[in-house]
């Protein structure tokens, strides 16, 4: 079931439907495209909200795509190292058979 809530964004209120228990995350992000927005009207002096919102979620999905290869990058060290140490343990485990 979905609930209607209210969002602002530069300025603008807008409502939209966000699942129940979902507020609080959709206002988040709501308010984290609002401040994004701010910075690219301010970084370009664009002024067109469609041209901003275009801009702005290119820069959110670039901000994304860099946090998403950084995980798998240090999910493969962390990988790499659980299996180093597993390799050791059975070793040692072997050795004092």
């Amino acid at each position: 079931m979905d609930n209607a809530i209210s969002i602002v964004l530069l300025g603008q209120k807008f409502t939209v439907n966000c699942p129940v228990g979902e507020e609080s995350n959709l206002r988040a992000v709501a308010a984290n495209l609002d401040q994004t927005m701010q910075t690219v009207k301010e970084r370009t002096n664009v002024n067109n909200r469609e041209q901003l919102t275009v801009m702005a979620a290119l820069q959110i999905g670039f901000d994304l795509h860099k946090e998403k290869t950084y995980n798998q990058q240090q999910s493969k060290i962390l990988d790499d190292r659980i299996k180093l140490l597993q390799s050791t343990v059975e070793n040692a485990l072997v050795s004092r058979s």
